[in-house]
């Protein structure tokens, strides 16, 4: 995927995590580019919500989108 202007890249699952980024094979991630203030404020929600539900290293956790 190329680079689209002023973008940052987006992963699922989140580059924070464990499977994140280019961990797993290419068909089970998706990864996409989208503005930068959008990713940036979609990272500072992960961050709070980990910290509201005390999310520690290694919790396993699901997402339901």
């Amino acid at each position: 995927m190329r680079r689209a202007g002023r973008t940052s890249c987006d992963e699922y699952p989140f580059a924070s995590t464990y499977e994140g980024g280019t961990t797993l094979a290419a068909g089970q991630r998706e990864i996409t580019w989208v503005k930068v203030q959008e990713n940036k404020s979609q990272g500072g929600r992960i961050t709070a919500w980990r910290g509201q539900m005390h999310v520690m290293d290694h919790d396993p956790f699901y997402v339901i989108a």
